[in-house]
């Protein structure tokens, strides 16, 4: 029988990524939201990278080892962005959190938003 070992993701709050973005520090945001909220949505953080939770190996290339990396969603708890943090914990990359109340703490906290592509 395989065990699978999780690995736990920290969560970080929108004033805390706000002030790493402030001192410059450079961020990959990892947008995991479900199909039905990406498609249900104009705006995502600046610069997110498309990858749904389940499926983080599929996109690899898009994403850099090196730099911190931010993951949300809009699920209870920030789902999906954990899970999604958590592949990419086991994939190797450090520094991997998932933002505390995902996407609309973010809008509440006065994060940047962008329009996604059409």
């Amino acid at each position: 029988m395989k065990i699978s070992q999780t690995v736990e993701v920290s969560r970080i709050t929108t004033e805390e990524v706000l002030v790493r973005i402030e001192r410059g520090e450079p961020i990959v945001f990892i947008d995991a939201r479900n199909e039905k909220d990406w498609n249900g949505s104009d705006v995502k953080l600046p610069g997110a990278v498309r990858v749904e939770a389940g499926r983080v190996g599929e996109h690899l290339a898009e994403i850099p080892k090196g730099r911190s990396i931010l993951t949300y969603c809009t699920c209870p708890h920030e789902e999906s962005g954990a899970k999604a943090a958590q592949e990419l914990m086991q994939l190797g990359y450090e520094d991997v959190h998932a933002l505390h109340g995902g996407l609309e703490a973010w809008k509440k906290g006065g994060g940047t938003l962008e329009h996604k592509p059409a």
